[in-house]
This record gives C-alpha cells, structure tokens and sequence, in this order.
C-alpha cells in the first residue's frame, strides 16, 4: 500500500508540474537518459526508463492537445510540427523528438480509440518481448503463435487483450493489419513496438487515416526487450460509452454505387419517355467509368449524416446519379471539342451516332442532372445553394475548356503555372460540386464548404498532374491527345537552346506527349520533367491533406485524408 501510494505520490508531482508552462520535467528526462537500460548508444534511444517522467510526459501531452482540440487525423508534418512545438516549448533534449511524436497521435486518436468496440481492434504484438533461446512459440503466416508459458508476458497481455474481444498478433509490420482492415475485420490498432518500428509504421497510419495508439518499448533491442505494462493494459481497457459509427468502407461503397448505374436502377430516375435519345443517354450514362464523382458524393454524405448502416437514403442516390449525368454530358462534348474516337475502349458517342446526336444527348444529361438536384428532397435552401455550386461549377468548367479549344486553335507555350491554373478550372470543379453537394444534402455549415473547395482544388489539380504522368508513361487513356502537358511545360521552362526551341516547334505542331514521339518525349526526360511533375503532384497531394486542417468532424477529415490516396494514390 505504501509503495502505491509513494507512486501515486510522484505522478501527482509530475503532473502538476505538467500543467505549468515548463510542462515535462526536462531535467528528469536529461537524467532519465542517461539511465536507460537500452542495449543501444547508452541514452539514446529515445523513452524515458523512468516511469514518472512517461507519465509526466503523457499528462503534458494530453493537456496540449486538448488546449489546441486537435482533431484526427493528423499528417506526419502536423504531428511533427506540434512535436517540435513541445520540445521548443518545454526545452527538452531532441532525443526525444519519436517519443514525444508518439504521445501526440496517441492524444489525437484517445478518445475515438475510446469509442471503438473491443472487437474491432486489433492488438499487434512485438515478437522481441520473449527470450527466444526459451521460447517454445513457433511461426505460422500471421505472426508467432505464443504458448503462453509464463517465460515474457506476451501470453498474458494476449489472453487479457482476446478476452476483451481483440484480434491479437505477434507480429510486426503493417501488412496483416492492412488486410484486416480492407477486409472490414478491425477498426483500429494498438501497437507495441520500439520507436524505429514506430516511427516507420506513423506515415502508414497516416495516409489511411487509421485510428491508433503506439506504445513504445521501454528497453529496446532484438530480444528480451520491456514494456510499461500498465501503459498497455490502459490503452487495451480504453473504453467510453460514445457511439462508433464505424469506419467508411469506401470500396464497399464503390460497389453500391455502381449498382445505381445499372440500367434497371436507372430508368426510374432518368429518360422515362422510352424515346431513342433518352435510350442513347441511358446507354452512355450506364457505360462504367470510375464513378468518382458519385463516390464523393455519396461519401461526405454519409460522413455528415449520421446514418444508420445500410444505403444511403434516396436522396443522395439522386444527386449521385447527378454527378454521373454532369460528367458523362461534358465527356459527350469533350470527345467531339477533341476529336477523339474512343472512350473507355469504345466507340465514342459521336463516333458512333454522329455529333448532332452526341451533342444533343450531352444537354439531356445536363439537363437531367439539374433536374436531379432539384428533385433530391432537399430543403428549399439546400435546394438554391446545390444548384448555385453546381452552375458556378459548370461555368467554371466551360471557361477552362473554352480556353484550351482556343489554345488548340493556335498552340503555342504554355507556362507551368498557365497549365495549373487550367487544371483548376477544368478538373477541380467536378470534385467540389461532388463533394460539397453531398455536404450541403447533409446539412454541414459553411466553414465545411470552405475546406471542400479548397481541397478539390487541390486535389483536382493532383488528379490532373497524375493523369498526364500516366499518358506519358503510356498507361494512360488519353495518350494521343492534343491538350497542354504539364511535363511539356516543365521541360519547356528548363530548357535551353536547341532543345529549348525543339520543344517549342513541339508545341506549336501540336505534338504533346504522345508516346509515338519520342524525339519529344526523349527531350522532356532530359529535362527531367516526369520527377518535377512526380514532385508536383506530391506538393499539391500534400496540399489537399493540410486544407483539411480546420474540420471538426474526425469522420470526414478521416475519409477525405484516404480519398487522396485512393484517387492520386502511387502511380
């Protein structure tokens, strides 16, 4: 009881101590350093040996993210950054910058962690808790299959965390809990691990935007390594009684809204005449794309609306088949604007029925996705201001285009920034209007619809960046346009002399990035214009992740955080 109490006594210290503005006890952590235990460099390795100062540390970090009310989830340059601002703060030693970063994301993900149900976590264990000269364990596909001897308290934690309802591993990496949770068998992770481990295991989390908490080795090293284990049995008995309403599984959703564009879930909404060109316009909106936009759409929704699991209501169903019919009817009048054949593989629509038809069909469509809108059940208001983001999307999209008809009419250089500013108008709108319709549907406020646009457009500009570094690869769908290259541009601008003007007259013919040329395309990769255009898109996929800064709802920001990755993902 005295030595409880004594223990009681000094995390009450500490953490008084935590609430002043020199909050972590950088004294004790200079001492704790040189204390530790680690096999590695003596005090290097980064977690105070001293429980007290964890904990001291742990209060300290908790008090500042809820005085920020940081919402998850974080980017590694957000975490890094508050990071720093701890250690500049508190005037700790940097070596224990991991540390101190794993304390925030942590904080961040507490209370949802907390809300999440036992038995959609998931537990992984570090391999390196047993003595392996003594352990009887043996290896399957999963991880080590303990047989809870008593020899390391890997056995203990394991049964502890399984009769709560975990999905318990020994194991380390991140590709088990991937599939775990692409297959929609587990929620969240509890990880423990050494900081190295960690720290490799962070921009994985985050790009998923997977709800976490990391414990850190005590004493690292390969075997016999330690654990605080009260710091784990905390983080596996976390439990609140708020409501987890799950996390969005974007690719079953993919697959529900693509069976709205079959054509017999289709002719109750659109061209119900029976007329031959409502009949074309079924036809070409049924033909799959990607389905992006009704995606979007139907995400935010459920995202903001607080649903029940099942589908989605009617209403967002029509204004997803909205999204299809803008889309499908500025495909229509790209492809005659281009003069191109083919789309997705096939005849294109004035290709096959001539442009009178195709262009015809095109404002049906439009005409059709307006009418959508209209009939989607929203409130008057909701009404008026859907309709007002998707017309001032619509005209942005046709001044972007209108530009680019009027460049091929004459083709000269384009700037890098020219072609940006391109990409904003043509690209960017359909992901806003998408976006914020379903927002709007769910009756989200203003300062949500600010984030959204700033988002799509940078996320539309990526998307765009991606799709011309495809072409250039060759693995893209449009590689014999005629159209401004982003790369033309950036290998334009860098070049000089000859090479300078042999891209110029490039220009000038018309002759992009096509694959078959490859004198011109021989000259972009001398001027390295497939890496500037790689770090493009990587600044404005970056770009997209920080406009999100400022949501609240951590159930949006998670999603939208994935649907960077899922939409300008590695290429």
């Amino acid at each position: 009881m005295d030595e409880a109490l004594n223990k009681a006594h000094d995390f009450t210290k500490f953490s008084s101590r935590a609430m002043t503005p020199n909050t972590i006890p950088h004294q004790h952590l200079a001492h704790d350093a040189a204390a530790s235990h680690s096999p590695r460099e003596e005090g290097r390795y980064g977690v105070p040996a001293q429980k007290s100062v964890r904990e001291a540390a742990r209060v300290s970090v908790r008090e500042y993210v809820r005085r920020l009310e940081l919402v998850p989830p974080l980017s590694m340059e957000e975490l890094r950054q508050h990071t720093d601002a701890l250690l500049r703060d508190n005037g700790l030693d940097p070596v224990y910058r991991d540390f101190i970063t794993v304390l925030v994301g942590n904080e961040v993900w507490w209370n949802t962690m907390a809300g999440i149900p036992f038995d959609r976590r998931v537990l992984m264990l570090p391999q390196c808790l047993r003595i392996k000269s003594e352990c009887p364990a043996v290896m399957d596909e999963l991880g080590l299959l303990c047989e809870q001897c008593g020899r390391c308290p890997t056995g203990d934690i394991q049964e502890e965390a399984e009769d709560l309802g975990y999905v318990v591993l020994v194991a380390e990496g991140t590709t088990v809990v991937t599939k775990l949770l692409e297959q929609g068998k587990v929620d969240a992770v509890i990880g423990i691990s050494c900081l190295s481990v960690l720290e490799r295991a962070f921009p994985h989390m985050a790009t998923h935007a997977i709800p976490g908490i990391a414990i850190p080795l005590v004493r690292d090293g390969c075997e016999n390594t330690q654990v605080d284990l009260d710091w784990v049995r905390e983080a596996i008995h976390l439990k609140s009684d708020a409501r987890w309403l799950g996390r969005i599984d974007i690719e079953r959703l993919r697959i529900e809204v693509e069976t709205w564009f079959m054509p017999h879930e289709l002719q109750p909404l659109i061209c119900r005449e029976g007329t031959e060109t409502e009949k074309i316009a079924l036809d070409w909106l049924a033909v799959s794309g990607k389905r992006w936009r009704p995606l979007l759409a139907a995400c935010v929704y459920k995202a903001l609306a607080v649903e029940e699991e099942g589908q989605p209501p009617e209403n967002i169903h029509k204004l997803a088949v909205a999204m299809e019919c803008f889309h499908k009817a500025s495909l229509a009048h790209d492809d005659i604007e281009d003069e191109d054949e083919l789309r997705y593989g096939k005849e294109t629509l004035h290709k096959r029925f001539g442009i009178p038809i195709a262009l015809n069909v095109g404002d049906l469509l439009l005409g059709e996705g307006y009418r959508l809108v209209a009939e989607s059940g929203a409130s008057p208001l909701q009404t008026a201001t859907m309709l007002g983001v998707v017309a001032d999307a619509h005209r942005n999209l046709c001044l972007g285009q209108g530009e680019e008809l009027c460049w091929m009419r004459n083709p000269t250089a384009l700037s890098s920034r020219k072609i940006l500013d391109l990409f904003r108008r043509k690209t960017a709108p359909a992901f806003e209007v998408a976006l914020r319709l379903g927002a709007i549907r769910a009756d989200a406020g203003n300062e949500v619809g600010s984030v959204l646009k700033s988002y799509s457009e940078s996320l539309g500009i990526a998307y765009q960046i991606r799709d011309d570094l495809e072409d250039f690869s060759g693995d893209g769908n449009d590689t014999d346009a005629m159209r401004p290259s982003i790369l033309h541009a950036l290998a334009y601008e860098s070049a000089t002399g000859t090479m300078r003007d042999a891209l110029e007259s490039a220009w000038k013919d018309g002759r992009s990035i096509r694959p078959q040329n490859t004198a011109v395309r021989d000259l972009m990769t001398g001027e390295r214009a497939e890496e500037k255009a790689r770090q493009l898109l990587e600044h404005y996929k970056n770009e997209a992740i920080r406009s999100l800064g400022p949501l609240r709802n951590a159930q949006l920001k998670s999603l939208l955080r994935r649907v960077v990755g899922k939409i300008v993902g590695s290429i």
